[in-house]
């Protein structure tokens, strides 16, 4: 477990005076109420310090500041009932990810930092507020040990993650909660593209706001105070549930992008409530994110559209247009025209579904073609991994635009279908919807945005036009060899489909988990938006293409540049099958398989000691990469082979042979296949011909004297280096540039 680490900044000036404060207690929560003299309404000085527990009255403004907001804190009392109504659904942590190393978009230039490991702020306005040279912000602590994150500790704050995460998905911003630099937090004008907001979870001494929830500027989102450090916001919360620790996270983040809040009737309005608590029961219970959204399940952006806010104020286009980053591109066609085949996973006679996308903007739907067989079709949306703010519909129409079904149950925000269909093509909608009148106990579909996952199966049995694998291929694969290609005459055709989803390499019998590995280097210019992973517990490589966009050609360029390597010094020798498929979005292609012989790379030297001719051959039926050295060494002829090459046949395996030298040697090479490399050193010679054959070959003659010198390049590109060597004749060479 991570140590928490405290991170320091600098300094700061003034301290405002303290107002009468009275406790009340209403609606299960604390309230602090400010008993203001007419000094304190003339002037904006800091009379709301301590209202922090629900009015969440306006701070003090410095010259030149922003004011600060100090928000609600629930009561203990509350905790059961909300921790009860607000379990998650089951929450794991990304698939290799640290707990302070997640990201919602990673990569991104404005972030949203959940800092939990404690930190010090100096050189800000609050120092100046506070006239105090340093805040220091504990670590967040549940369990009284604030050394370590205990597993309980990393478990809440993977899912406050996820549900700030949440709520921020549907814009284009990194909610993260690994440290970014300082000056990434920081927007410095001129040419700067990097800035965002620190969000601190844990007490502070001083204390900005004793008694809040939490505290933040108003618009300070990138905030640049001129000395290098970040002004933060602060998230008291404790050891409140987590969905009260990721509200009150979300609302103080929305004050820094700009928002104010939404409570119920003008403020001087006798009958005004600073935060609206919001409105209807159950799985459809709703609140702004602006006003205390704590015991609603589904809270979301708001512009007033309840009865009597006292807010409308367009939370989605301030956030949009104030803060340097927009809506996140949006992931899946918006228009039945242009769907793309649901992602799934194929099995025999059936498509398993599993997508996962994003409802950006207020009127987005997402669309997929669905082309089934006759039977059951069973599909389940489910919004964000632990709170949404989307309510789904869900609704499937046939080729002609009509619907067979819609699913959007008045009580709940999930939608599911379960049909019989007869085999053909079909459309499924996603698209967020409001519930019932918004000025009573609902809500419109203003903000119905964020994450959902599709699951469910359709029939594709019957189904024709399955892409087509031809021309396999074997491949020998030398010990201790770099990776090489399996099959690079592989050909991908498809009769009723121009691009494929995915595909699949997967080592299917004799499988060394130690020692196998697939791997292919992505080069985008021959093969699209491909990419690739490789599970080396399985030996399956998965490529995949983004919304099922890569071409046939780019698909067979990939399958075609797949390798295998044996990272084994001594590999088991058993030969492996490795099987390729396709997979076009609606069924699997024919299966073809390669098989892959591990081994040496065996060359032949032999010795005529009559006509002292050496003579070097290539063995016919590996193909392969050959390395050779000849060489003259103490009085001896030596022939070695370099990496997986061996002298030899497998029954005489030898790293290297010698013959006897009596000044002179005839040197007659011949390699067949393969890119091979051949090194000629210190010899003197009356007669060497080289025959490279077939590949890309090098040839180096380095110190050598020669009579007469000859060189057959054969096919392909090959390169011969003559270094220090001295050759009586003009060299003959043929095939060679």
């Amino acid at each position: 477990m991570p140590f928490r680490q405290l991170a320091h900044s600098s300094l700061g000036k003034l301290v405002p005076p303290r107002p009468m404060l009275r406790w009340l207690s209403a609606l299960g929560m604390l309230l602090t109420v400010c008993t203001l003299n007419t000094a304190c309404q003339r002037s904006e000085s800091r009379h709301a310090q301590g209202c922090t527990q629900v009015g969440c009255l306006k701070l003090n403004t410095t010259p030149g500041g922003l004011p600060a907001y100090a928000c609600l804190r629930v009561n203990p009392q509350s905790f059961p009932a909300i921790k009860a109504q607000s379990a998650p659904r089951v929450v794991p942590k990304p698939a290799g990810a640290a707990t302070f190393q997640l990201h919602s978009r990673p990569g991104n230039t404005k972030v949203i930092y959940l800092d939990f490991t404690g930190h010090t702020t100096t050189g800000t306005q609050w120092n100046s507020d506070l006239n105090a040279n340093s805040i220091v912000t504990s670590p967040y602590d549940v369990d009284g040990d604030s050394t370590t994150f205990s597993a309980l500790e990393q478990a809440n704050i993977v899912e406050i993650w996820q549900r700030v995460a949440e709520c921020y998905s549907p814009f284009d911003v990194d909610v993260t909660t690994e440290p970014p630099a300082v000056a990434d937090l920081i927007n410095t004008g001129g040419g700067d593209t990097k800035w965002g907001i620190r969000v601190l979870f844990g007490p502070s001494n001083p204390d900005p706001a004793p008694g809040a929830g939490g505290v933040a500027y108003v618009g300070g989102f990138g905030k640049n105070d001129g000395n290098g450090t970040d002004a933060p916001c602060f998230v008291y919360q404790g050891n409140a549930p987590n969905k009260i620790n990721a509200d009150t996270a979300v609302h103080e983040a929305g004050h820094t992008v700009g928002l104010s809040h939404d409570g119920l009737f003008p403020k001087g309005d006798p009958n005004h409530v600073e935060y609206y608590t919001g409105q209807g029961t159950g799985k459809i219970g709703w609140a702004p994110h602006m006003g205390a959204g704590y015991y609603q399940p589904i809270v979301q952006w708001s512009k007033g559209e309840y009865a009597n806010p006292s807010n409308t104020e367009d939370d989605l286009a301030i956030i949009t247009t104030q803060n340097g980053f927009g809506y996140r591109p949006d992931d899946y066609a918006s228009s039945q025209i242009a769907a793309k085949n649901i992602p799934g996973t194929p099995g025999t006679n059936s498509l398993a579904v599993n997508v996962s996308g994003v409802i950006e903007t207020t009127g987005d739907s997402d669309w997929f073609k669905i082309v089934c067989g006759s039977g059951a079709m069973t599909l389940n949306a489910v919004g964000g991994p632990a709170n949404t703010m989307l309510d789904i519909q869900m609704t499937l129409y046939d080729t002609k635009g009509n619907a067979v079904v819609t699913a959007n149950p008045p009580t709940d925000v999930i939608a599911s279908i379960s049909q019989a269909v007869t085999a053909g093509t079909y459309y499924l909608k996603i698209e967020g919807v409001g519930v019932g009148d918004p000025l009573t106990t609902g809500y419109t579909r203003y903000s119905s945005l964020g994450q959902y996952t599709i699951t469910g199966s359709f029939s594709t049995k019957g189904l024709k036009g399955a892409p087509v694998l031809t021309k396999p291929a074997n491949l020998f694969y030398g010990i201790k060899d770099l990776p090489k290609p399996i099959n690079t005459i592989l050909v991908v055709s498809d009769p009723d489909s121009t691009t494929q989803a995915s595909a699949t390499v997967s080592i299917t019998k004799n499988f060394v988990p130690a020692e196998d590995v697939l791997s292919l280097t992505v080069n985008p210019a021959t093969m699209g938006n491909i990419t690739a992973s490789y599970d080396n517990s399985t030996g399956v490589l998965t490529l995949t293409s983004d919304q099922a966009t890569a071409t046939l050609a780019q698909f067979q360029a990939a399958l075609r540049a797949v390798s295998y390597s044996n990272t084994s010094g001594l590999p088991k020798l058993t030969p492996r099958t490795v099987t390729f498929q396709t997979f076009d979005g609606i069924i699997n292609s024919n299966p073809i398989t390669s098989t892959i012989t591990i081994g040496y790379y065996y060359v032949t030297a032999t010795y005529n000691s009559g006509s002292k001719t050496l003579t070097v051959t290539d063995s016919a039926v590996d193909n392969a990469d050959n390395g050779i050295m000849i060489s003259l060494r103490a009085g001896q002829i030596f022939v070695e082979g370099a990496g997986a090459t061996r002298i030899g046949t497998s029954a005489s395996n030898k790293q290297s042979v010698n013959f006897p030298y009596s000044g002179d040697v005839k040197i007659v090479c011949n390699f067949s296949g393969g890119s091979d490399t051949v090194s000629l050193v210190s010899l003197n010679s009356s007669d060497t011909k080289v025959n490279l054959g077939v590949g890309n070959d090098s040839l180096t003659v380095t110190y050598c004297t020669i009579t007469k010198l000859a060189v057959d390049g054969g096919p392909d590109t090959d390169i011969v280096k003559l270094i220090g060597t001295k050759v009586a004749n003009p060299p003959t060479y043929t095939n060679v540039p």
